[in-house]
């Protein structure tokens, strides 16, 4: 089966997190016998495009685990929308038509977002060939998508031929908002790659927060809750790795807490560090107030450690009993589960977690149910 993939979002040598799990699906997909491409055009701000030294419109492209793929980023123009629009579109007219000459006609194609949709209904009005979309966007919850988007989105998930959710959650709202048939299916995580962590007993109890700093993530709630939990309790810290806008207000409450010696902001860290921090960790905890899903979850899953997460639309598909607790979204409560995950540590079962992160988030789990709807989409 031949798949291109459409992110609407993508990597960026600034930002080498930013649509990662696009590649990593695309890249599994070949795996299991697919012959798989992705066109990544992208609008930036001028700021970015200074960042990024792109001063044209030319567009990168390389070949890499056997994916033909083309990268475009060109500056977004607010006062000249329109033009804007009419070039992006002209641009992937022609990236496309250069792509089938060198790799062929799809038989699918994969949006990931509504937000590039109208390049896959060119595609599907020009070439007959259907589309799915799958929905990560945390905006239809939080209420940033503007009316203009809702009826641009609505068209695309009306003419697509399945359309998918990363949460259960998530799921629900977009059927209800965009009075649409929703699947949901989760993201994976690399199983090979986030092996299980090697327990070491002692008293000392480490947790990690792995997250962009900014207020949706709500780091400064979680602070607030470990310091009703353990202040001055040393044996017991919380690190918090990523970096963002709220990194220095972040910084002076752990100072104001006097919570230096127990509490630890990391800043950015690369995949081998991430996955570093989680061994080196008891227990993974998100305190975010909305999420789509949260893949540092199922990664934490993956190397055998026990997750507290606030119950904020992701989570509520994830966390089972045996691997984890759903926090409501305010300090007592997480201060609660925190105290409650140190006492009953023996409780949990990093090879049970594991085997749970396996059988529900693996590649090949997840790859298993897109090829299911491909298959249904192409009969």
């Amino acid at each position: 089966m031949h798949i291109l993939v459409l992110p609407s979002w993508y990597i960026t040598k600034h930002n080498l997190i930013s649509g990662i799990f696009f590649k990593e699906q695309a890249e599994a997909l070949v795996k299991y016998n697919n012959k798989v491409g992705i066109i990544a055009i992208q609008e930036i701000s001028i700021n970015e495009t200074i960042k990024l030294q792109q001063n044209n419109f030319t567009y990168k492209k390389f070949i890499e685990n056997d994916i033909l793929t083309y990268i475009l980023y060109y500056p977004a123009i607010p006062k000249f929308h329109k033009i804007g629009k009419k070039v992006k579109k002209s641009l992937f007219a022609k990236l496309f038509k250069q792509y089938i000459q060198e790799k062929g006609i799809p038989d699918i194609i994969h949006l990931h977002s509504y937000i590039n949709g109208e390049m896959a209904i060119w595609i599907k009005e020009n070439y007959n060939i259907p589309y799915v979309v799958t929905e990560h966007l945390s905006g239809f919850a939080r209420g940033t998508v503007t009316p203009h988007n809702m009826d641009k989105a609505k068209k695309v998930f009306k003419l697509s031929e399945c359309n998918i959710a990363v949460s259960n959650q998530l799921t629900q709202l977009l059927e209800d908002k965009m009075n649409n048939e929703f699947v949901y299916i989760p993201n994976f995580v690399n199983i090979d790659f986030f092996k299980m962590k090697v327990d070491i007993e002692n008293n000392s109890f480490k947790f990690i927060n792995i997250a962009f700093l900014n207020k949706n993530k709500n780091q400064a709630m979680l602070i607030k809750a470990f310091y009703k939990a353990f202040k001055n309790k040393p044996i017991i810290s919380l690190t918090i790795a990523g970096d963002g806008p709220e990194y220095n207000n972040l910084k002076q409450l752990i100072e104001e807490l006097n919570l230096e010696e127990q509490v630890f902001l990391y800043g950015r860290a690369s995949r081998e560090e991430v996955k570093n921090l989680l061994h080196d960790s008891n227990a993974f905890v998100l305190s975010s107030q909305y999420e789509t899903f949260g893949v540092v979850i199922i990664e934490a899953l993956a190397c055998g450690l026990p997750v507290i997460a606030t119950k904020c639309g992701g989570p509520e598909s994830i966390i089972t009993n045996g691997v984890g607790l759903l926090s409501d979204i305010n300090e007592d409560s997480l201060s609660e589960n925190l105290m409650w995950m140190v006492e009953k540590r023996s409780t949990y079962d990093s090879s049970y977690i594991r085997n749970y992160a396996k059988n529900n988030f693996s590649e090949e789990a997840v790859i298993s149910k897109l090829n299911d709807v491909y298959k249904k989409v192409l009969k």
